[in-house]
């Protein structure tokens, strides 16, 4: 994609530039190949017809019409890419901070329009908007100590897993596994007959 050939079909100097710049940059890396190609080849039919319509048709008000209507496509068609840019930069970013379903937290925050992003498109201010949900909903994130540690467990056993004060038959049949001598021995320590 070329800045000339933007500016030639009617674009702005800077629209253009963003344009090419979104798409170097950005767009390739975020759009799915199958996406981009229906969004690039629907975009390309509505340009062609667009030229195709102006060349031919100066003074048909109803064709004039169509050509407005299909300017107007066009602006929703780069709208639309440049809406998923967001959308995938956003689902990045909420992944980097631990989020399990990013598009539950789209949804639930109010959509894609409720976030912020900087004039590349990247989402800013994603902590901000998480904090909340990571008090109120925690099962949304990934454990961020490692595993899950039920209450008054957790942790290396203290003493002997056979004794009465420090029972747990979840260290007796991993220690049993691993090292079963000396889990006998622990075992016949506490008084117990394996």
């Amino acid at each position: 994609m070329k800045k000339e050939d933007l500016v030639a079909k009617g674009l702005s100097e800077e629209q253009a530039q963003i344009v090419v710049d979104i798409w170097n940059e950005e767009v390739k890396g975020y759009i799915p190949k199958d996406r981009f190609d229906e969004v690039s080849g629907k975009l390309k039919e509505a340009n062609t017809t667009i030229d195709t319509l102006k060349k031919n048709n100066q003074d048909n008000e109803e064709l004039q019409k169509q050509v407005n209507q299909y300017k107007t496509r066009v602006t929703e068609l780069e709208t639309a890419a440049a809406n998923t840019q967001k959308e995938y930069a956003l689902k990045d970013k909420l992944k980097e901070a631990g989020v399990t379903d990013a598009d539950y937290i789209i949804y639930k925050q109010g959509g894609l329009d409720k976030f912020t992003f900087d004039k590349d498109g990247k989402p800013i201010g994603v902590d901000d908007v998480l904090k909340p949900f990571k008090e109120s909903s925690p099962h949304l994130f990934k454990n961020q100590n490692g595993g899950y540690e039920p209450a008054g467990g957790g942790g290396a056993p203290v003493g002997n897993p056979f004794a009465k004060e420090t029972w747990n038959m979840t260290e007796q049949g991993k220690l049993f596994r691993e090292n079963p001598a000396q889990a006998r021995q622990l075992a016949a320590a506490a008084g117990v007959k394996l």
